[in-house]
């Protein structure tokens, strides 16, 4: 027990001292960007646009993927609830469509990658199903 008391005591001395040189501590804006989003200083108008208000920290790093991202949580969550492909490839594909519109091209292409696959799980679910269970 005496030799843990020390050591606790020589470590926050040795951290008080470490600190206490340098006079202050620095604040933490000082290691921030220098021209901070509104995000970061809370000057965002939420009320105004609240969609995009929430999505501005998003966008700021993920640039025009951030709905790809979106679309990709929405289909996974739906497909942890209900584990049906046809109903997560509908949804998907209707997302897709949906985001693919006014993006840059690169987010454009990777969109309608992203409704090709989804059209084509569509499309084999539809095709496995009547093969195995037909319809007479």
């Amino acid at each position: 027990m005496d030799q843990c008391l020390r050591i606790g005591l020589l470590s926050s001395v040795s951290f008080y001292l470490i600190f206490g040189i340098t006079g202050y501590v620095l604040s933490a804006s000082a290691f921030g960007p220098s021209d901070p989003e509104c995000f970061e200083l809370g000057t965002c108008d939420f009320f105004e646009r609240p969609f995009d208000t929430m999505i501005v920290p998003y966008q700021a790093t993920l640039g025009d993927f951030t709905l790809v991202a979106i679309w990709a949580i929405i289909i996974g969550i739906l497909w942890l609830r209900v584990s049906n492909t046809m109903l997560v490839a509908m949804v998907g594909v209707a997302l897709a469509a949906m985001f693919t519109q006014g993006f840059s091209e690169e987010a454009q292409i990777i969109g309608y990658g992203m409704l090709a696959v989804a059209i084509g799980v569509a499309l084999y679910q539809l095709f496995v199903v009547r093969l195995s269970f037909p319809t007479n």
